[in-house]
């Protein structure tokens, strides 16, 4: 068994606190419901796993593999990850506060339904991810890759959009999602081919 499962088993309340776990393989392994508080991760596989409420507070998770592991309702607060591969994780439900995810794979990744606040994702590849009906309050995107997201019902009133790619991002007919958004005169065109518009240059 690894140290991070030894941790888990040997917790009385199911909370592992203050330890660091390096290259843990937990590849489809059913965690259920944990919680880690000021812990460290690093170069760990937690791909495929399943957690129903799990939490990270003040934790931080760098270059860990978290592609299609399932954690609806996650709770996560004042943690960072931190060159992380997550391609497919489902997050849908989750409350994240005071987040920052940065030079992380979040591609096929499932937010939808949940609250954001403070969190800031700088340099993510974020394309095809649903992104539908969040819930909002200071979200900073930097540099991200967000082709094709799904925005459904997310109002992005506020959130600078300028510095990302958007081409083909998925919205309601209303176009309601966009309005009060920031974007660069660049990125004009893409959001205008959502309306059935050609630019020309006039003669």
């Amino acid at each position: 068994m690894s140290s991070l499962l030894d941790a888990i088993a040997a917790s009385d309340d199911g909370t592992v606190r203050g330890q660091t776990f390096e290259v843990e393989d937990l590849v489809g392994q059913e965690l259920g419901r944990i919680e880690f508080e000021d812990c460290r991760f690093e170069g760990c596989l937690f791909a495929d796993i399943r957690a129903q409420r799990i939490s990270f507070e003040r934790c931080d998770l760098v270059e860990c593999d978290l592609s299609n592991a399932r954690l609806p309702q996650a709770f996560v607060r004042g943690s960072r990850l931190l060159g992380c591969r997550a391609m497919g994780v489902d997050l849908h439900q989750s409350i994240l506060t005071r987040v920052t995810l940065r030079d992380c794979n979040l591609a096929y990744a499932n937010l939808a339904e949940s609250k954001l606040e403070q969190v800031t994702f700088t340099r993510c590849d974020m394309h095809e991810a649903t992104l539908a009906q969040l819930k909002l309050k200071k979200l900073q995107v930097e540099g991200c890759n967000l082709i094709r997201a799904e925005f459904f019902g997310t109002r992005l009133r506020g959130v600078d959009l300028s510095g990302s790619e958007l081409a083909g991002i998925r919205v309601s007919n209303t176009f309601a999602e966009l309005s009060g958004a920031k974007i660069g005169l660049d990125q004009a065109v893409d959001l205008v081919s959502l309306l059935g518009v050609k630019l020309v240059d006039a003669e």
